[in-house]
Order: C-alpha cells, then structure tokens, then sequence
C-alpha cells in the first residue's frame, strides 16, 4: 500500500501519526492556516474526482490510470479524517463544517381497493367438426359410380358412390331360385295334409260303421238268448218238440259269432282311425318344415340385400366430404379391420364444431360444465367467439397431465372450419368485492411468502404479510392482511425495509 504525506507549515514541530499501514505528517502551528491548506488540497481532490468520472464515463481512461487515481483519493480521505481528528485534539477546537445528506426514497404508492377477482386458463384450443366418419367399402368389388368429390356438401342417407360386385347378383337369382322351390315344397305339403285328413274322415267313418254293426249284433245275441231260454223251457214242459230247442241253439250260437265278429271289425276300425291321425300329424309337420324351409331361404335372401345394400356407399349424416381416396373404377375391398387403410371417404358434420381444450392440472378441479369461455383463432383476428364448457374428460391424460373440455359452437355460416388454431379463456372463478392489488405490488421472499410494502401516516414503511387468492396474471385477490384503507407501494425495483422514510410520489 502506498504512503502518503502531507506537510504544513507550520512554526511548531511537527507530529506524525500513523493509520493502518498510511502514516501521514501533520503540523499544526494554528489549526485555521491548516484547515484552509488541506481543504484548498481536498478541493482540488474532488475536482480530479468529478473529471476521472468524466473520463471514466467516457471510456478515456485506461485501467492502471484509474487504478492511480482512486490510490491518491484514498490518501486525501485518509489525510482528511487524521486532521480532523488533530483539530478535536487542539487547544483551539476548530468547527469544521461537516455537509451531511439525507436521502428520502421516493415511492409509488396505489390505493387498496375491492373489486370483482376471475381466475381464468388461456390455453391453446382447436376446432374439431362435432361428427367425422371414416367410410370403409364394407364388400369387395369395383367402382361403378362416384357422385361426390371433396367439398360436396351431402345429406343423410345420400349414395356418394356404387359397387359393382356381379357375384353377388347371381348369387342373388340362386337365392330366389331356392324360395321359389321351397314355396313348393309347402304346398305340397299342405296337400299330403289334405290327404291326410280325408283318410282320417274315412276311417272314422268306418269305425262307426262298425259300432252299429257290433250294436245290432248285440241286440240279435241277446234276442236269441231270451228264445233259447224260452224254448229251452217248453221242451221242459214238454210242450214242444226238441227239435224247435235244437233250432234256438244253433241262432244262438250264430248271434254270438257275428257279435265277435263285428267287435273284431270295430277294433280295427278304430285302429285305422289312429293311423290316418298319424298321417295327418305327419303331413302338418312336413307342411311347418316347408314352410321353415322358405323362411330359411328369405333370411339368406334377406342377408345377401343387406351386403348388396353395402354396395351403395352412403353418407351417415349431414355433412361436407373432407377427404376421398377412391377414383372410379377402383377395386374395394372390405378393409374395415386394416388401420392402416385409408377410408373410401371422410364425411364431417361441421353445422356444429367442437372446440378442444386442454386444461392443467392445476386449473382442472375448477373446471366445470357450463363455465363460460371466449374463443379466438389466428385465422379470424379481431373476432372472437363466445360459448360453455359443454362436456369434460372425466380424467387427466397420463402423458400431459391435462384434463380434456370441449366447446360446443354453432356453425351455420361456415366460418369454423375443423382444424384450426387458437386460443381459449375460460373463466374458472369469480369473486365480487374482494381486495385486490396490482400483481406487481405484491412481492416474495425466497420461502415464497406473500407481503406488501405499506406506508404508514408518517411515511414509514411497514412490511406486511398477506395471503393471496385468486391470481388473474393482473390484479391478486388479498383474502388476509389488509383492511382496505392502507397505502400500498406500487412496482419498485428496489427492496424496502420496515422503518424506512420515504416520500410518496404525486
């Protein structure tokens, strides 16, 4: 370290005291003479001082120069405050005028106030059409016809295009072939169940042929018993021949054969009664076969209809053609099952979109169907368009950590169209009349807490703690630590300490 000293003149010896390592000469004849030399020194300090600023601000000074400079400043500091104290030391105490600053920070201060607090998300959102299909061919053939291209607007049910699939066709005329025979089939059956019961009438009828036979013969068997008994008991008497008993007997015995006789007709009338039920059970149920038979080669028919049916493409909604990958006389197949494949066609329902947003996880609890949200798009500046949260993913996607909301909007005009980029704010919260402030009148130390810069009526600050609530990236709810009436100090740079003067701007 480099030594400075001072000499003055002076009619006394002069003394010599020392500082740290900077020993400084001093005499002291009449503290007055001493006092002017070395502020006249001092003065000339601080001029080279204000000119080394100058040259230093202006870059024209080098590093060793500024280096020199603040050594020799230091030395005059150094020297000034070794006078000073050997003018307090003297026998004529000396007042030295000491210039002394008070500097006052002036701050920015705003005014507490209550207001109403939203919380909102603005997120990245894009428009979806509210239905979109992909259209497979859903049987294998060629294209025979093609009614729409992209752009063509299409109503339900309309044939975009044709399969032409001739197997089918002929496989068609096999089918009713078959039903034409199978109705026949019925009909003979119904026949043989005509038959059938005509044989059944005729026997029935035989087997009551039979029972009046064996009733009559009943009858004669009995009347020849009571003339054989009668008989029997003249020869007794002997008022009769025996021939005339011999005669009775032999009636007798004839009523009784033609009574067995007749019985034995009887039981197979009745039998020939049950054969013809049979026959006609039998022919009812190759009738309901026949009949089974055609129904069966309806359903084969009506099967090869409805996978003929798929030969004509048709859009499922209302809609405008988005995409087509197929040209006219292309080979389909059914590739319904290929991920892989690209869709004949791509119908989109876009009378009414869907708006897709993706919300964090923080902001996701608040979220609710209903909430109100404003839409704008980078291909529409200057509009913006308004609507609800209309449905919402009842999960966070794993991957993101975003919950799923979607904005039903109407479309009439054509104006959204699916695909394009925007943004959405949608409102979470609100809160009326609650004490709010500036986001950047609210300030945090490095544990995160929350405090404010209040002045008091001296113009004194005070640090005051706080707790926040809804945060809508421009005003922070205040829910504790302010009343409402204080003066808080606005943005500044600077940090602050309780105590502190300062003056309030304006």
């Amino acid at each position: 370290m480099r030594t400075y000293r001072i000499f003055l003149r002076s009619r006394t010896p002069a003394k010599t005291t020392s500082f740290g390592t900077a020993s400084t000469s001093v005499t002291t004849p009449t503290i007055g003479r001493r006092y002017q030399r070395f502020s006249l020194r001092a003065d000339r300090a601080q001029t080279n001082l204000n000119g080394l600023g100058r040259r230093y601000a202006f870059g024209r000074i080098d590093r060793k120069t500024r280096s020199m400079t603040r050594n020799r400043i230091a030395g005059f500091a150094l020297a000034s405050g070794i006078i000073l104290g050997a003018a307090i030391g003297c026998d004529h105490p000396v007042a030295v005028p000491v210039a002394t600053t008070a500097t006052t920070r002036s701050v920015p201060t705003i005014a507490v106030s209550t207001q109403s607090v939203e919380r909102t998300a603005t997120q990245p959102a894009t428009v979806h059409a509210f239905h979109e299909a992909r259209i497979f061919a859903k049987t294998s053939g060629y294209v025979s016809k093609l009614n729409v291209d992209i752009g063509s607007k299409v109503e339900t049910g309309d044939v975009l295009a044709v399969v032409k699939i001739p197997e089918m066709t002929a496989q068609m005329g096999r089918e009713e072939a078959a039903i034409l025979r199978l109705t026949a089939g019925v009909a003979q059956a119904k026949a043989q169940v005509a038959v059938a019961e005509a044989r059944l009438i005729s026997a029935d009828s035989t087997r009551q042929q039979a029972v009046a036979e064996e009733q009559r013969a009943n009858a004669q068997l009995k009347a020849d018993e009571a003339e054989h008994g009668r008989v029997a008991d003249l020869v007794k008497q002997r008022a009769v021949a025996d021939r005339l008993l011999d005669e009775a007997t032999n009636r007798l015995e004839a009523a009784r054969a033609a009574k067995a006789a007749v019985t034995a007709t009887t039981a197979a009338a009745a039998a020939e009664v049950e054969v013809a039920k049979a026959r006609r059970a039998a022919a009812e149920a190759d009738l309901s076969a026949a009949k089974a038979d055609v129904e069966v080669g309806k359903m084969r028919r009506r099967e090869l209809e409805a996978l003929m049916s798929y030969a004509e493409i048709r859009s499922p909604f209302d809609g405008i053609v988005v995409e087509r990958h197929v040209e006219l006389g292309d080979l389909v197949r059914n590739s319904q099952n290929n991920a892989t494949t690209k869709p004949l066609f791509v119908v989109a329902q876009t009378n009414k979109v869907r708006v897709r947003v993706a919300i964090p996880e923080r902001d996701a609890p608040l979220a609710n169907v209903g909430d109100t949200a404003s839409i704008t798009l980078q291909a529409l500046p200057g509009e913006s368009f308004s609507g609800t949260i209309s449905r919402l993913a009842g999960g966070l996607e794993q991957s993101t950590r975003t919950i799923l909301v979607e904005i039903d909007l109407p479309n009439d005009d054509a104006k959204l169209i699916p695909g394009m980029f925007g943004q959405a704010t949608i409102l979470l919260d609100e809160r009326a009349d609650q004490v709010a402030l500036p986001a950047s009148a609210v300030r945090y130390d490095e544990k995160g807490r929350s405090y404010v810069y209040v002045v008091d009526s001296d113009e004194t600050i005070q640090v005051v703690d706080v707790a926040t609530g809804v945060d809508d990236g421009h005003h922070i709810e205040i829910t504790s630590g302010l009343t409402g009436r204080e003066r808080v100090v606005g943005p500044l740079l600077q940090r602050l300490s309780a105590g502190q003067k300062v003056h309030v701007e304006g």
